[in-house]
């Protein structure tokens, strides 16, 4: 009887941790597995041989979810194979993700309407291209995005700035910009 009577106590003690606690904390037993000292990126971390805290990568490895783009090196192949699967797509979702991206990477440079009179552009060494320009219209939307991978000229690649799931959204608004410029 005992020993029934303890291990009923032991599984309703164990079972009294199971339910949902709201805002309370959780109960430490071990403290030093929630109280763990944090790797922060960029500073110097006594622990690593080398005193980087942000290690590489292994060789090889890609993130969950990554497609690594294949035109790196050759414009025309992306615009002969790459595709944009939202081609014509001016729906308010389509832009608003478009608009928040160029908003918040593009728009310092090229601008709002994308003139290239962002707010950096009086302090840039030489003129920042107008994405409303004949030229970039001219450019299939696959040029675009390549743009905005890889970088062209003075501008750095914006890769990891702009997911690669949004990066048509912005081709796409880049294309709303130009038909607004147009009807001006």
């Amino acid at each position: 009887m005992m020993k029934g009577s303890l291990a009923l106590l032991l599984i309703l003690a164990s079972l009294s941790g199971c339910g949902p606690r709201g805002n309370e904390p959780n109960i430490e037993i071990l403290q030093d597995m929630m109280e763990q000292p944090a790797v922060r990126a960029q500073r110097y971390d006594p622990w690593f041989k080398d005193g980087i805290s942000s290690l590489v990568p292994p060789a090889g490895t890609e993130p969950v979810g990554f497609k690594p783009y294949r035109y790196a090196t050759d414009v025309a192949l992306a615009e002969k194979e790459n595709k944009n699967p939202l081609a014509g797509d001016m729906s308010d979702g389509t832009l608003l993700t478009g608009q928040k991206y160029f908003n918040t990477n593009c728009m310092a440079c090229h601008g709002s309407a994308g003139l290239g009179d962002g707010p950096v552009s009086k302090k840039y060494p030489s003129k920042i291209p107008p994405l409303v320009s004949d030229k970039v219209k001219a450019w299939p939307d696959a040029h675009i995005y390549h743009v905005i991978s890889m970088g062209q000229g003075l501008m750095g690649s914006y890769a990891s700035h702009i997911p690669q799931a949004y990066r048509w959204q912005v081709v796409n608004y880049i294309r709303s910009l130009q038909q607004q410029d147009q009807k001006q």
